[in-house]
């Protein structure tokens, strides 16, 4: 146990050098050496791969993203509601905090930051918000883990990913200079932080994309497996 407890105090001093690194904390940079950087990125890469394989926290993120995008119809939306939002929305219902690795729960979560001035009691919650919070969580996770992670175990593909992508930390696909700064860049750096900010929203749109398809997928193939079974329980002997 002591082991343990002295490994979770480390990766959450390490995953916070990280985070401060990403905000620009120069004394950070200083501190750490690459090699320490990218060990960082990893342990937080790990994290972010158990929230978006998390089935109870991705089902509501899905759910969310279906009945945003309004294209799947009444009887999309309402085989997900049945057969995804519903039988995740419970107490089993968890994500792992990107800075500590350590488990939530996101109802006790969601209860405790609607509370108006900590007072007990007083939190109003919102099933919405709720799917909200595990859409951004997702949101968070994905710009945490590389694009073959992506490519291959979230999607399945069987495919090689091109060696100049498949390492790259999705969220590192993003500009991180404002118009101003991207305005003083020679044309050549301009073009090709354009490049990487359209992979970056290609890989998002996608993966989006083929996360609803499936959910309103899966969800109309248990709803066919539930009207048989309904059907048999008035034909059949059994």
């Amino acid at each position: 146990m002591e082991f343990r407890f002295e490994l979770l105090i480390k990766i959450k001093k390490d995953i916070q050098y990280y985070l401060d690194l990403e905000a620009g904390n120069k004394m950070t940079t200083k501190t750490l050496t690459p090699k320490e950087i990218e060990e960082m990125k990893e342990r937080i890469r790990i994290i972010a791969l158990k929230n978006l394989k998390a089935e109870n926290l991705m089902n509501l993120a899905s759910a969310f993203l279906v009945e945003e995008s309004g294209q799947y119809g009444e009887g999309g939306g309402s085989a997900v509601e049945n057969f995804k939002y519903f039988p995740s929305f419970n107490s089993n219902l968890k994500n792992y905090d990107l800075k500590s690795g350590e488990e939530n729960d996101l109802f006790r979560e969601s209860i405790l930051n609607s509370r108006q001035g900590k007072k007990r009691y007083s939190g109003n919650v919102s099933e919405y918000g709720i799917m909200q919070s595990c859409a951004k969580i997702m949101q968070e996770s994905l710009d945490k883990i590389k694009v073959g992670d992506l490519y291959s175990e979230l999607m399945g593909g069987s495919k090689k990913v091109k060696s100049e992508l498949k390492d790259l930390y999705i969220g590192e696909l993003k500009p991180q200079l404002s118009q101003e700064e991207f305005g003083k860049l020679p044309e050549n750096k301009q073009k090709a932080i354009v490049e990487k900010q359209k992979i970056y929203e290609n890989l998002l749109g996608t993966y989006q994309t083929y996360l609803t398809d499936k959910a309103v997928s899966d969800s109309l193939g248990e709803r066919k497996k539930a009207t048989i079974k309904s059907l048999e329980k008035i034909l059949t002997e059994d």
